[in-house]
């Protein structure tokens, strides 16, 4: 099986696209599959190249292997996710330089990906796979162009808006399959006219290793040493780890802690780097939050110790219709690492949540509403227990990204399977 993976972002970038590429292509690797994955140079969200990259991005192309992955690297604009123009410039670049590099590095017998944050890649998978011959997904793990209007980027009648539709159209209709991470999103592609059997929903889920049991003793020594790191004591410490950007509506949680200024003994922490830090910042240091701290983004792999020293972790998005159909990959870290969850998510996160019973559901944009979850977690420990075995326990039988891997490869091998079936030639047989 031959798999290439077309997505902008992927390690050692940390945000939720790169971490769902990184995880189902070791996963694919790991099963035997030959596995590559086309990305660009690393420079999200900051916009500034890894300097350990930045020869090889002057050069334009590279290719490297990470964990049986072949990796190719081709060039793009670095931009920080703050201005419009920006963001075109490096959405646009990378489009373009992978539809050059894709037929030089894809399978000759295969499938490709094309991955959605951002759409224009989806335009690269088409490119690729027209210029092949080539089956190709298009991974819709953002809606577009209604994300436009989520992050007050674009109004529904611009002209941005609507050339955006008419991209995201022209996708759904030629993708060969449709893949997205969840049934909201599923039954939008199906109103906006998508056939039903073109779309297969494959979660997100979390590695099965990447958080220890909470009750491990490496769990608790993490928790101990960290919170000794931090200057915390006894505080009941409340965790944002993720992306700073537009569309979290993260002042929300600086609202809610100016509320709760006087309770000494519950604290706050950002963990993160992105288009909404600087502002954050700024908000935070008028309001003289003492109770806010506000940390660097940190490797991944630190990412469980974080998980481990907090008592809840904070998951918020903007008061938007298309976040309903969103599925914070938060969601999954903290109930893995056995943490209850304060969604401020209206849609499908919120079922999952609630019917995992791992955590409370508040209204988005709500700093009233946040304050008295916050106050209700910390006031019963026994609940907190309980949200965080159950949802501990909902990821180990329903969200595991080994399952959902394997759910992916059996797809696109089956789509592999049917091109060369409907592309076989039929024998031709001369009439006597």
């Amino acid at each position: 099986m031959q798999v290439l993976y077309i997505s902008q972002y992927y390690p050692p970038e940390a945000c939720a696209p790169a971490a769902r590429v990184d995880g189902f292509t070791r996963e694919w690797a790991r099963n035997g599959a030959d596995v590559g994955v086309l990305t660009g140079f690393p420079n999200h969200p900051e916009g500034i190249v890894h300097e350990e990259y930045k020869n090889n991005w002057r050069r334009g192309f590279m290719r490297e292997e990470r964990d049986g992955v072949k990796v190719y690297r081709s060039w793009l604009y670095p931009s920080a996710n703050r201005k419009l123009w920006g963001r075109g410039l490096n959405f646009t670049s990378f489009a373009l330089s992978a539809a050059a590099a894709g037929p030089w590095v894809a399978p000759r017998n295969g499938v490709l990906i094309a991955t959605s944050p951002q759409i224009l890649v989806g335009v690269s998978g088409w490119a690729v796979g027209a210029l092949r011959f080539l089956p190709w997904v298009f991974e819709v793990r953002d809606l577009w162009p209604e994300s436009l209007v989520g992050v007050g980027q674009a109004r529904a009648e611009s002209l941005l808006y609507r050339s955006v539709a008419r991209v995201a159209k022209f996708l759904y209709r030629h993708a060969t399959h449709i893949v997205v991470d969840g049934e909201w999103k599923r039954r939008h592609l199906i109103h906006q006219g998508v056939e039903e059997s073109r779309i297969t929903v494959i979660r997100n889920g979390i590695e099965d290793d990447f958080c220890p049991d909470p009750t491990s003793p490496i769990a608790m020594s993490a928790r101990v040493e960290l919170r000794k790191e931090l200057g915390l004591r006894d505080e009941f410490v409340l965790l944002y780890a993720g992306t700073l950007g537009m569309a979290h509506g993260l002042e929300t949680i600086l609202d809610a802690a100016e509320r709760l200024r006087d309770r000494h003994d519950i604290k706050f922490i950002l963990l993160g780097a992105g288009a909404g830090r600087a502002q954050l910042s700024q908000l935070r240091d008028k309001l003289r939050l003492a109770n806010v701290r506000l940390l660097e983004k940190q490797p991944r792999e630190r990412i469980p110790a974080f998980l481990a020293a907090a008592d809840a972790c904070l998951v918020p998005l903007r008061n938007k219709e298309v976040f309903k159909s969103a599925i914070p990959s938060k969601i999954f870290e903290a109930m893995a690492a056995g943490r209850p969850v304060i969604l401020s998510v209206e849609g499908e996160a919120k079922e999952i949540l609630l019917s995992s019973q791992a955590g409370l559901a508040i209204p988005p944009e709500d700093p009233g509403a946040m304050v008295e979850a916050i106050l209700q977690l910390r006031n019963d420990p026994s609940l907190c227990q309980s949200l965080a075995r159950s949802g501990r326990q909902a990821v180990l039988e329903k969200y595991q990204r080994r399952t959902e891997a394997a759910k992916y490869l059996n797809l696109l091998d089956a789509l592999c399977a049917r091109h060369k079936l409907l592309t076989a030639r039929e024998p031709v047989t001369l009439a006597e």
